[in-house]
């Protein structure tokens, strides 16, 4: 009887033992895990860090030099200049003073000259901007006009189906009578900044 209490006794031992082991095992396993899930997270945090540092822009320089070579009239810009275009003030009342006739039908001023003549050199000459500036945060996402936003968006080649929603967008706001910003800013929920990139191939 002894003899099966100590055998008892060593087997109860052995398997406490064993247990044990397996435990450190198991406890072993799981800090190799967490420490790869950790590794792993850094990883791409790294990665999501250096993409967002390096998201392609332009300057105000560089928008410049491509908007120089496009067109004077686009379909959508100058179907909106029929309908809404503004009566006086901003680039209305600088085309009067520079002597150009003032026409819904002719789409004059043109909104190249607009974006040129009336917006970006006297900005550059008074000092608001300048040609380094980034053209996201100085252009992109200042510009109020309708009919100005739409003929940059069709310079820069972005998808008609978004120029056609941010027209539409526009018109509802013009109807709606909302403050020109915030119709701004509806338009460009449906033309991003990297919409205008995708056209200019620069994504």
């Amino acid at each position: 009887m002894r003899k099966f209490k100590i055998l008892t006794a060593n087997i109860f031992l052995i398997a406490v033992a064993v247990c044990s082991s397996f435990k450190n095992v198991n406890n072993n396993n799981f800090n190799k895990t967490t420490d790869f899930i950790n590794k792993t997270n850094i990883v791409i945090n790294t990665k999501q860090n250096v993409l967002s540092a390096t998201t392609v822009s332009m300057t105000m320089g560089e928008l410049k030099q491509i908007l120089e070579n496009k067109e004077e009239h686009y379909p959508f810009s100058d179907e909106f200049i029929e309908k809404y275009q503004q009566k006086s003030g901003g680039y209305i009342d600088n085309a009067k003073k520079a002597g150009i006739e003032i026409s819904k039908e002719k789409h004059s001023p043109n909104q190249k000259w607009h974006w040129f003549e009336s917006w970006f050199y006297p900005s550059i000459e008074e000092g608001t901007y300048t040609e380094e500036d980034d053209a996201k945060s100085k252009c992109y996402s200042r510009l109020l006009c309708p009919e100005l936003l739409l003929w940059m968006y069709e310079a820069c080649n972005v998808d008609l189906t978004k120029i056609k929603a941010a027209f539409n967008a526009a018109e509802k706001g013009k109807i709606d009578g909302i403050a020109a910003a915030t119709l701004a800013k509806n338009m460009r929920a449906c033309v991003s900044y990297e919409d205008i990139l995708t056209g200019l191939g620069k994504m």
